[in-house]
């Protein structure tokens, strides 16, 4: 980040007024899809959907064979290039997958951005405690993160500090403000979702925003002031796949979500199936395993929920 814009994004986080407002965590709304129950689905379209309802339920090499003969009827469908990309990443990485096994990783796609995933030091120091002292956001090593959400949210480990409030911006890939959120804080250290306030903007399909999250030690001293950054890109989410997603149950769509590359959308499931199931190992083995795949530290991994 260039100079002149470090010091544009600290001249807006110093003149913020500080907010009061919690924003839930929220399963991500996928685009609707329109269905006209007199219409059949072709025959590419049926092995698209195939292969992605094989995919959920971990039947990798049956999900191959649909998406390849859909291939065959479309050789230069997007949707179907990248469906056999994202299933054939996901067996090379996971030597359990081909077992059908329930563990859950996350491959990102091969492209990242600039970004700062843990808080580096300030001028004046920082207002936090503990040994796990600095902001951690909870996004791939390649500090690009995808959505289906038009409001997803975002993921941060925040230490135990002294601040009364933490601070979201937004901004198109231009460098143009387009939100202010202000999240109140209460001092624990645990792992917090913040979901884009709807009311202000919804992420745009093929779009992608930079962010920064950072808390406000010290207001009038915006230098003081650990951050960290990245990007969210909201993704042109195949029809097929958001049919098939959208007629699952939270629990189920997991290995889809993951393996589509989904990672906003994975985690916020999961920390809702967390929410509602609070005592079912399973679950929390899997966010333990998302978290670990994209090299989240260990001790962050096992830090509790912020509500």
């Amino acid at each position: 980040m260039s100079a002149h814009r470090f010091g544009l994004l600290w001249l807006l986080v110093g003149t913020l007024a500080m907010g009061t407002s919690a924003l839930p965590v929220i399963l991500p709304v996928l685009p609707a899809v329109a269905q006209n129950p007199a219409h059949q689905a072709s025959e590419f379209d049926r092995y698209m959907q195939r292969g992605y309802q094989l995919t959920a339920q971990r039947d990798y090499q049956s999900a191959l064979v649909n998406f390849r003969r859909a291939l065959s009827l479309r050789p230069s469908d997007r949707y179907a290039l990248t469906a056999i990309g994202n299933v054939e990443a996901y067996i090379a990485r996971d030597r359990y997958a081909a077992q059908g096994s329930h563990r859950l990783i996350f491959v990102p796609p091969n492209r990242g951005m600039p970004g700062q995933r843990i808080a580096g030091a300030t001028r004046f120091g920082e207002c936090t405690q503990g040994s796990l002292a600095k902001i951690v956001a909870l996004v791939p090593d390649n500090n690009l993160s995808m959505t289906a959400a038009a409001n997803p949210s975002l993921f941060f480990f925040v230490p135990q500090t002294t601040a009364k409030s933490a601070e979201l911006l937004l901004l198109s890939e231009a460098g143009e403000l387009l939100l202010r959120q202000q999240v109140p804080l209460h001092g624990k250290a645990g792992i917090l979702p913040v979901t884009v306030d709807a009311a202000k903007v919804k992420l745009q399909p093929g779009q992608k925003y930079q962010w920064f999250f950072s808390l406000i030690c010290k207001p009038n001293e915006p230098d003081a002031n650990p951050f960290v950054s990245g990007w969210i890109e909201r993704a042109k989410l195949d029809s097929n796949l958001a049919q098939v997603i959208t007629a699952m149950p939270p629990r189920d769509r997991l290995p889809l979500l993951a393996i589509s590359q989904l990672w906003n959308d994975t985690l916020a499931t999961l920390v809702a199936l967390q929410q509602n199931n609070p005592n079912d190992a399973a679950i929390k083995q899997q966010w333990q395993d998302v978290l670990k795949s994209a090299g989240i530290d260990p001790q962050i991994v096992n830090m509790p929920l912020l509500r």
